[in-house]
């Protein structure tokens, strides 16, 4: 008797694992036929948005800041805002002559670089098409080093959680990019980018960009959707701007900078001033710290920098920060880490003279990005002995009258 109900349970025991691995075989079968499905609708309908989605860099000339000079003669200032009212006609990995780019404030969100929004939608658009049809592990186009990508257990992902994975990844090549740019500069390069290296705006610019991706990539599998890649961009940036309640005109964003420059505020009344100031037009362009404070937020959690009283603007009481997320996890709550490796090779190029070979920054040898807080750390140490102290945060700290050798703009 003991051992009949032993087979008995043996069998019923068997049967429940017959049909568990039935269910599971059933619905791998199902996703491998919607992911033939997305397959074919990319190769058939999005097939550019499979290619280096930055081909050229958007460079318009929207700094942090405005009527900034490249010279002590105010001469050709740099000065791009976008029309609150005509976003242009987005293009795929390159500025197309109807794309507008510069710079917006929105109340909930800060000032937004189109650049960088741009660069980043295209970023997430690719990386969640690449994904599904490679299914299999691929290198990213080079910057500053080989950029390379291993995959696990993809099969395990929804569309939703691909989708979250790519936005991850691109969010983590933007930074990438900043992080390079901080090594951007003579003389192994012609000219310096340290002035826009993590300013205020970017990393909250991208990553709102990977999310407006993943909103167009979502829209486009889901939906099958076969509208231009340039219309349904269009619609899902001005859908999210709106959330953000961008400023209506141009000079509304204009003021929004003046309230954080410190050659305007300075030239108020004391009482008028505000002290939170984070860069200063009367500082050459050519100067890395004419933008004195800068934002190293990575996330999880990434929340925007809001110009001190901003309702006096025209933003309405109570202004709620948009903090925006960096995926972290699957539905099931499984870290996206475990589902890929992104392995970046940095070149010698950035930390050592090409022919004398004498260091110019820390080295730090190949990582992976589940280290990426480590290598903004490096950054962070060598940004802080150029900007000073408290850099990264925004207070009333003034750094400017210990900056030595700075050159200025006349007639400020």
């Amino acid at each position: 008797m003991k051992t009949g109900r032993i087979n008995f349970c043996c069998k019923i025991g068997f049967a429940l694992a017959i049909i568990f691995h039935s269910s599971i075989s059933s619905a791998a079968m199902e996703w491998k036929a919607k992911r033939g499905v997305f397959v074919y609708h990319i190769l058939h309908h999005f097939p550019t948005q499979l290619t280096n989605p930055q081909k050229k860099s958007r460079k318009s000339l929207c700094q942090f800041g405005y009527n900034l000079s490249l010279f002590s003669i105010p001469l050709f200032p740099i000065t791009s805002f976008i029309n609150p009212a005509k976003f242009g006609k987005h293009s795929y990995g390159k500025p197309g002559i109807q794309e507008h780019n510069g710079s917006l404030y929105t109340c909930k969100g800060g000032f937004m670089d189109f650049s960088h929004i741009r660069c980043a939608a295209d970023w997430a658009v690719y990386l969640t098409f690449k994904i599904l049809t490679e299914n299999a592990d691929f290198d990213l186009p080079n910057e500053a080093g080989s950029l390379q990508l291993h995959f696990h257990d993809l099969e395990k992902l929804s569309l939703e959680e691909v989708s979250s994975l790519a936005q991850k990844i691109a969010f983590e090549r933007l930074v990438w990019h900043e992080v390079a740019s901080w090594h951007y500069h003579r003389p192994n390069f012609t000219s310096n980018e340290q002035q826009s290296t993590f300013s205020p705006e970017d990393l909250y610019s991208d990553l709102l960009g990977t999310e407006i991706g993943k909103s167009i990539a979502l829209r486009i599998l889901k939906n099958l959707d076969t509208l231009s890649y340039s219309q349904i961009a269009n619609e899902e940036i001005e859908k999210k701007i709106a959330t953000l309640q961008p400023f209506t005109t141009k000079k509304q964003s204009a003021r929004a900078y003046d309230r954080v420059d410190r050659n305007k505020q300075l030239k108020l009344p004391s009482e008028k001033r505000n002290a939170n100031v984070w860069y200063d037009s009367e500082i050459i362009f050519g100067d890395e710290r004419y933008v004195f404070k800068r934002n190293l937020s990575i996330g999880p959690s990434v929340e925007p920098w809001l110009v001190p009283a901003s309702n006096n603007l025209g933003c309405v009481l109570p202004i709620e920060k948009e903090v925006l997320e960096v995926p972290q996890q699957t539905s099931t709550n499984v870290s996206y880490n475990n589902y890929y490796t992104f392995t970046i090779n940095p070149e010698a190029i950035l930390f050592y003279k090409k022919k004398t070979k004498q260091e110019l920054h820390t080295p730090f040898a190949s990582f992976t990005t589940a280290h990426l807080a480590e290598i903004i750390n490096v950054v962070r140490k060598e940004m802080e002995q150029k900007l000073s102290t408290g850099f990264d945060q925004q207070n009333s700290q003034d750094p400017v009258p210990s900056f030595k050798h700075l050159t200025k703009v006349w007639f400020r």
